[in-house]
């Protein structure tokens, strides 16, 4: 086997790529599948071109093909490692997908670019020529055997640190991955979520899809769970390969396509504490006929509402299942309130052993008996601060002698107004 380099540019790749005569192929049959990875990843290799961040190597098996009218000798290639940058360049150069919303800016030839949202038609001049005129590091191989080209493969793409997200990409199979990164590639996962690079960069947007299918499945097949951690979801998408049915698959791509309409610019409550949580309650709207504006305009509500067994369980250990069932119970009843909707009569957001309200006596979700009185106090206190009344300052003291809100309301349901606290307020819109 025998190794050269090919001083080649990305735009001539293409051509030989998308020629009738196979120039470059990718068929060799211990490939992974293509189209594996997301959004995301797709994002952050344009970005690493035009910010000229480290990529790694292509590497390509060269086999002569004949000789054409002058004698000259024809080669053809076959991908070896790197399928998935080429074809991903590929596909964005023809403009099949827009970059994600936590795509960062670069700065090309001393100017500043945002790439958010962009697809490659719309970038500037400057970017578009940086792209297709990009040269990989092109290593290619010739006069090799089969088994040489195999064993290669796995020496070069072994030893790579992977996220338990990542993994579990792996633990699904190629069918259902594929199915979850065409979910991923929709706007609400790409533009409306609301998660750093760093977890843009581990895959969370998948981890969050996974966390609201584990949730339904407890929603609607009684499944348990201890916590919606990583870990937790790799034995979850473990478990689901060769049984994530098609009635499953139609309900989890209606609810996505739900949150795509209601969600079409960046929200910043959509983080990952939050996202499982609406993930479910839009299962809940589609049930009772919501429309997707409408969900929003709840979503932005309850955002701007202070909701205080809410926060509670968004604190230190968010993930275990006590306080992402506070979450779902807090989230329900108020959807329920805003909707008008009598929460006895509606599916529960949880299986249902699960109780919908908690008694006053309840220890096992960290609300104590004397929290309703709290809570009371506050929003006494925060509606004396919209009034600015005297009058109103006295209740708010003396709501802490109140009685015990009746059992049947849920501790936390009832919001604290924060009208007047514009520095915290949170708006499902554009930044």
């Amino acid at each position: 086997m025998t190794r050269s380099s090919l001083p080649i540019g990305l735009s001539t790749l293409k051509k030989w790529w998308e020629s009738e005569d196979g120039i470059l192929k990718c068929t060799l049959p211990f490939q992974r599948h293509g189209g594996m990875w997301n959004s995301i990843t797709k994002s952050n290799l344009v970005w690493s071109l035009l910010a000229d961040s480290y990529v790694p190597p292509i590497v390509l098996l060269k086999d002569k093909a004949g000789v054409d009218s002058k004698g000259k000798d024809i080669y053809k290639y076959q991908i070896e490692d790197g399928q998935q940058r080429l074809t991903t360049l590929f596909a964005f150069m023809n403009d099949e997908y827009e970059l994600h919303g936590a795509t960062p800016e670069v700065e090309v030839e001393g100017t500043v670019y945002d790439l958010a949202g962009y697809k490659y038609s719309e970038l500037s001049e400057e970017c578009q020529d940086a792209i297709k005129n990009y040269r990989f590091s092109v290593q290619c191989l010739e006069n090799y055997t089969m088994e040489e080209a195999e064993a290669l493969f796995f020496n070069i793409n072994s030893g790579v640190a992977l996220s338990k997200v990542q993994v579990a990409k792996s633990k699904m199979g190629s069918d259902l991955i594929t199915f979850f990164n065409e979910l991923l590639s929709g706007r609400f996962f790409t533009q409306a979520i609301n998660i750093t690079e760093k977890q843009a960069k581990a895959e969370d947007d998948l981890l969050m899809l996974l966390q609201g299918c584990l949730l339904l499945d407890n929603r609607h097949e009684g499944r348990t769970y201890k916590n919606i951690a990583a870990a937790t979801c790799l034995s979850y998408a473990e478990s689901i390969k060769g049984t994530f049915d098609n009635g499953k698959r139609q309900m989890v791509a209606e609810i996505v396509d739900f949150l795509n309409q209601a969600f079409e610019t960046k929200c910043k409550f959509m983080r990952k504490n939050n996202t499982p949580i609406v993930f479910v309650c839009a299962k809940i709207a589609l049930e009772q006929s919501i429309e997707p504006q409408n969900f929003k305009s709840f979503v932005d509500a309850f955002a701007n509402n202070v909701y205080p067994a809410y926060e509670e369980a968004s604190n230190s250990g968010n993930i275990k299942a006590p306080k992402v069932q506070m979450r779902l119970r807090v989230m329900f009843l108020a959807m329920c309130d805003f909707f008008k909707l009598n929460p006895d009569e509606v599916l529960k957001p949880f299986s249902e052993e699960i109780p919908l309200y908690i008694e006053s006596d309840n220890s096992n979700t960290g609300v104590v008996a004397d929290q309703s009185e709290v809570i009371l106090a506050e929003e006494a206190e925060a509606e004396a601060s919209v009034e600015g009344g005297d009058e109103a300052l006295e209740e708010a003291e003396g709501a802490e002698n109140a009685e015990l809100i009746d059992e049947g309301v849920s501790f936390g349901v009832v919001a604290e107004t924060t009208e007047e606290i514009s520095t915290d307020e949170v708006e499902c819109d554009a930044e």
